[in-house]
């Protein structure tokens, strides 16, 4: 048998090498698409008139003797809560983006608060179409997304970090993104990272303290911000598994510590606190142990818990128990109140300083009750992309607006993007306003 010419051997590497080559050009490529619907969700935020705020503005200066931002007025302040944007940010979920952009425009439009907080998830950078994700990984595109949503229409807001803003799937990890929120180029972003665990390898960003003083200098109300972390660990099995994390130790006594020193150098007498309002995204075992009290009761009020109003409309794996999916959800051996020491630290049993708790995280969840004396509530939230067909459903959908006045009293008010606000219900998708996305799941009262 004749042998094949010298040089003509099989080059068999040719054939992984080219594999690789080609998948990076795939790679690139969606890099590429993804970058231009960034780029055009950003136009289109363009296309809409900045709010327009009369000459009595608020606004937030970081005090160096306190430490803190401070907001300052004589009159009512306005706090606009917002959740859950889930901005994707990718070619799988442009017009999603747009109709949550749309939405949140139209709400700074009519009621142009003060201050904005965002309450976690502002972004959603997960793989798509699988997840109901936009198509992108790039969680700092999408957070830069978002910044220039307020950047335009020039509304003030700051954050806490939800799950999804930083996850296994992401490319920005939770401290480097603390940094697009504070970088000195964003007029209206007053986010400050004023504590992370200094021993842990995930470290929460997103604790931040706000005083609200008159202008006579008088303290009037403490805003919180807690990171109430992500997951477990980095792991895309503790992502897939829904093993939340919780607030650490170190932040209940940053926490702790803070509510001490800024009621001090407000001026307070000894020995008095600055009474408070906690913002964060994950909700802590507490809700859920007022939840199963009510429930089990057919929602009349037990001696810790009172229902005040609302529904839950999500629905857990039975294994974990109830319709919240609380920090810690996954360790069910474990009292859902054990699993972190914040409400001890803070709430009746502790300083008692805490007048009210919001979260978000669960999208379909709008109760709100009240527990040993605090309130513990879920804001609205504003979700198109994550579950499926929630943008097609509206009795639940808008922003929570806090309304401080000088003497420290304060009210809340869930605002419906349609009804309140109205929003175009046809502009994007045709959406229901006659019930909730999960009807059979919402327990009734």
């Amino acid at each position: 048998m004749a042998k094949k010419p010298a040089g003509q051997k099989k080059k068999w590497w040719k054939i992984p090498l080219g594999i690789v080559l080609v998948l990076v050009c795939l790679y690139l490529l969606l890099l590429g698409t993804n970058y231009g619907f960034s780029l055009s969700l950003r136009h289109y935020i363009s296309t809409f008139e900045p709010v327009a705020y009369d000459g009595d503005r608020v606004i937030p200066v970081y005090d160096d003797a306190l430490g803190h931002y401070t907001v300052t007025t004589d009159r009512d302040l306005k706090i606009m809560m917002l959740t859950d944007l889930h901005i994707g940010g990718g070619c799988w979920s442009s017009k999603n983006d747009r109709k949550t952009v749309y939405e949140v425009i139209t709400m700074l439009q009519a009621e142009k608060p003060d201050i904005v907080v965002l309450c976690g998830d502002n972004t959603f950078a997960v793989p798509g179409p699988m997840f109901n994700g936009g198509g992108t990984l790039n969680n700092n595109m999408a957070a830069k997304d978002v910044i220039a949503l307020f950047e335009h229409e020039g509304v003030y807001f700051t954050t806490v970090f939800g799950n999804h803003d930083t996850e296994a799937f992401g490319y920005t990890n939770r401290t480097r993104l603390g940094k697009t929120y504070e970088d000195p180029k964003n007029t209206y972003c007053f986010f400050r990272s004023e504590f992370t665990d200094p021993e842990d390898d995930r470290p929460s960003v997103t604790n931040q303290a706000i005083l609200v003083k008159n202008r006579d200098g008088s303290a009037r109300k403490l805003l919180l911000l807690m990171d109430t972390n992500d997951y477990i660990d980095g792991s895309i099995s503790a992502t897939m598994n829904w093993q939340y994390d919780t607030l650490h130790p170190a932040q209940v006594a940053w926490a702790e510590e803070t509510v001490k020193d800024i009621s001090e150098k407000a001026g307070l007498p000894d020995g008095e606190l600055l009474r408070t309002l906690c913002y964060f995204h994950i909700p802590l075992g507490e809700f859920e142990t007022a939840y199963r009290e009510l429930s089990a009761n057919d929602f009349n009020d037990t001696p810790d818990s009172e229902y005040v109003e609302g529904i839950w409309d999500e629905k857990v794996d039975p294994d974990m128990g109830g319709r919240i999916w609380f920090g810690g959800c996954h360790r069910t051996d474990e009292d859902p109140n054990s699993l972190d020491t914040f409400f001890e630290t803070l709430g009746p049993d502790g300083l008692d300083v805490l007048e009210a708790c919001f979260c978000g995280h669960d999208h379909v969840n709008n109760g709100v009750v009240r527990y040993k004396g605090v309130l513990l509530g879920y804001g609205y939230s504003l979700d198109n992309l994550a579950y499926d067909d929630i943008c097609k459903f509206g009795a639940q959908r808008g922003c929570t607006v806090f309304t401080v006045a000088g003497d420290g009293s304060w009210d809340y008010a869930h605002k419906n993007v349609y009804t309140d606000y109205g929003a175009d219900t046809d502009r994007f998708f045709e959406v229901r306003l006659d019930t909730q996305l999960y009807p059979d799941w919402a327990p009734k009262h």
